[in-house]
């Protein structure tokens, strides 16, 4: 991509892989949020890098302030790999942009407001999901998994059952989790209790983050935004404020897909 020394060029990003983590950074540009998986948030925000998980989106605002190659450029995240394999990510370019020496003219600011979320207000209903990992029948929410290769496993295997569980259950087809109305405002406490990050996915609708929990600590996200996917690492608990506006079954699971396919899924079904 070529573009001239000052110019800002806005870029959609999407994670459509089925498992990497992408933490991300420019170097020789400078990044500002603009937008999530909802569309645009309140103001905009600086950020040096950003975390990408599988589904995840982001809008930028990216600054070619100086002249050269600018590399968006991938760095190293811990996000629990389990066993051999791991792949070597860090360091991997995924944009280059050549910019010139000669000088656009001035740009547009950005305004200093984007638009107005509102807050959903106070919950009627509070739900509460834990996400653990369950091996030959043993539940490893408080058993380290770390250093087992799950790669090749699957639900049906003969030599050794590999789940990832919501509540202790594996996904059933036929079966409901949760039932919720429509317009009803829900507070929702998800739990990672497994040994590595799981991005927690809502179908249906777009929830606002209220705050992330862990080791007693709690932290309120630093702007608010439209998600309908949230990072949980490992031993965090996460809480979030959703509304169903239509009736009818809606998935809620792990966006790493082989977890979803190995059990990390249930079904809420909203009731008119």
């Amino acid at each position: 991509m070529a573009v001239a020394l000052g110019e800002k060029r806005r870029l959609r990003l999407y994670n459509a892989t089925n498992a990497r983590f992408l933490l991300l950074k420019f170097d020789n540009a400078s990044m500002t949020v603009i937008g999530t998986d909802g569309g645009l948030i309140e103001a905009p925000v600086a950020v040096d890098q950003l975390l990408l998980t599988p589904a995840e989106r982001v809008e930028l605002i990216v600054s070619f302030d100086k002249p050269g190659p600018a590399k968006l450029t991938m760095l190293e995240y811990e996000r629990g790999w389990m066993g051999p394999g791991k792949p070597n990510e860090a360091g991997m370019i995924l944009l280059t942009a050549n910019v010139s020496e000669e000088a656009v003219a001035a740009m547009p600011r950005l305004p200093a407001k984007l638009r107005s979320i509102e807050s959903l207000g106070n919950p009627v209903v509070t739900r509460r999901f834990v996400l653990t990992e369950s091996m030959g029948g043993i539940d490893h929410g408080s058993t380290s998994m770390q250093g087992m290769d799950h790669s090749n496993m699957s639900m049906s295997s003969d030599s050794m059952e590999m789940k990832f569980l919501i509540n202790g259950a594996s996904f059933d087809m036929n079966r409901i989790d949760e039932v919720s109305k429509v317009g009803q405002v829900e507070l929702w406490e998800v739990v990672n209790a497994a040994d590595m990050d799981h991005p927690f996915h809502v179908h249906g609708t777009q929830f606002q983050v209220v705050e992330h929990e862990k080791d007693g600590k709690v932290t309120m996200p630093s702007y608010r935004a439209w998600k309908d996917t949230v990072n949980i690492v490992a031993g965090e608990t996460v809480r979030i404020m959703l509304r169903q506006d239509l009736p009818g079954p809606r998935m809620y699971h792990c966006h790493i897909l082989e977890h979803e396919q190995l059990g990390m899924m249930g079904t809420v079904d909203v009731q008119a």
